[in-house]
């Protein structure tokens, strides 16, 4: 059986061990989210994320994780959530995992009063956007713009 609890200071290396995973599966050359990070950004009461093992026991390594943000919708006035990453280890596909993982993150949205789950996929990741729409998800049409560190330190100059 497969349950889900919250990461906790002492699952930071855990974390930062599974998001290296996915982000070298990705083809990323690595993550920046190393165990100083998840500690600094992901615990404590002004943590900017939350993240969610799924583990079959206690004291054995986590199938995968969850990693969710809160947002807020202005025009709707309304709380948001966005999931940043969702990873299963390859061997433990195909398991319910995955599923059992987004059952908590729905639950935690509903607990935030969100009334949207945001969840963005590679167009090309066939296997997940199979997988969103399974779950009730549907794809959404909205252009995403995505500005780098150069950009926004070119921008917020501008104003100087």
């Amino acid at each position: 059986m497969i349950h889900v609890r919250k990461a906790q200071h002492r699952d930071s290396e855990q974390v930062a061990r599974l998001t290296a995973e996915a982000a070298r599966e990705a083809g990323a050359v690595g993550t920046s989210l190393d165990v100083d990070h998840v500690r600094q950004h992901g615990m404590g009461g002004q943590a900017l994320f939350e993240a969610f093992l799924a583990e079959e026991a206690r004291g054995r390594p986590p199938l995968g994780l969850a990693i969710i943000t809160k947002g807020y919708d202005v025009r709707r006035a309304t709380a948001t959530v966005v999931l940043c990453e969702l990873y299963i280890r390859p061997e433990q596909r195909r398991t319910g995992a995955a599923r059992v993982l987004m059952s908590a993150v729905a639950r935690r949205a509903q607990e935030l009063g969100a009334r949207e789950l945001q969840i963005t996929t590679g167009i090309e990741n066939e296997v997940a956007r199979k997988f969103f729409a399974a779950i009730g998800a549907h794809e959404n049409q909205a252009v995403t713009f995505m500005m780098t560190a150069d950009g926004i330190d070119w921008l917020a100059a501008e104003g100087r």
